[in-house]
């Protein structure tokens, strides 16, 4: 199988067969006499693969490292490479996609489970209890078989995540909610959001915190402003009588008002970072 892949303006040709894929060079004939070797232009990219080598996207990697390498998805993740959050660590830059991954039944398309933001954000209104959101219970976006099915990575509204990030989202959402319960403020409920996050970074009760500034964090803030924009925090007061008297009690309602899935589509600005980013203080 050859895929064209079109980086910088120029297109070179690769070759996947027997699970491996290598870049083809068209070689030139010279003469006998001719001692002058030929150079050989090679991108400066990262092309990343499924594992039968069926290539998939390509990144920029940074000028310190080697300009061109073939790896598996797998072996990306292993080096906590992300290119969705520009501000967050170990950020490279998408450039190239492969354009099969839209056509149902390609080897590129069954790399990824397909979702649209409408499908997560479904998931992720659904009121849960804290604890559901532990591995492979209701609440585990990443395993659910609505959600991420146990995949590597999914392909949202065009762009490939790490299914781990996307998995942050129904979390930061419910958590969000919560707050707005409980303080009746939604920069209130955003900062906590966020600091519970940090607080549960290993997922486990009295675990390791997660400071670190990688795009879990930055997920987990993404999904809790798209939160405060898509929900209304309602308040009426009720009369609360009892034996010997009565008393006011102020009712707090969080109620979703869907506006725009733009909040979970874009990447954190340096504005919201500054704001809220509690992990780099």
């Amino acid at each position: 199988m050859d895929t064209v892949v079109s980086l910088d303006g120029i297109c070179y040709l690769f070759e996947t067969q027997a699970g491996k894929t290598r870049l083809k060079v068209l070689s030139e004939t010279t003469p006998t006499t001719d001692t002058v070797p030929v150079g050989i232009n090679l991108p400066h990219a990262w092309l990343i693969t499924r594992k039968d080598g069926t290539p998939l996207f390509a990144i920029r990697p940074d000028e310190c490292e080697r300009p061109f390498r073939i790896m598996t998805a797998e072996q990306l993740y292993a080096e906590k490479i992300q290119w969705f959050e520009p501000l967050a660590d170990n950020y490279r830059e998408l450039i190239w996609n492969n354009p099969d991954a839209k056509t149902a039944g390609s080897q590129a398309y069954g790399a990824y489970k397909h979702h649209s933001w409408q499908s997560i954000i479904e998931f992720a209104i659904v009121d849960r209890f804290s604890l559901s959101f532990h591995s492979d219970l209701p609440g585990d976006w990443k395993s659910s078989k609505s959600g991420g099915n146990g995949y590597l990575m999914v392909m949202v509204g065009g762009t490939p995540y790490w299914t781990d990030a996307i998995g942050q989202i129904p979390f930061s959402v419910d958590t969000f909610k919560m707050y707005c319960e409980e303080l009746g403020d939604e920069n209130s409920a955003i900062d906590r959001t966020v600091q519970t996050g940090i607080e549960w970074g290993d997922g486990m009760v009295g675990g390791k915190q997660d400071k670190s500034n990688e795009y879990d964090n930055f997920m987990i803030l993404r999904a809790a402003l798209w939160a405060a924009e898509n929900h209304q925090i309602r308040k009426t007061s009720r009369e609360i009588r009892q034996r010997g008297g009565s008393f006011k009690k102020t009712i707090i309602e969080v109620v979703y008002t869907p506006a725009s899935s733009a909040r979970l589509e874009k990447p954190i600005s340096q504005e919201s970072l500054n704001r809220h980013g509690h992990w780099k203080r």
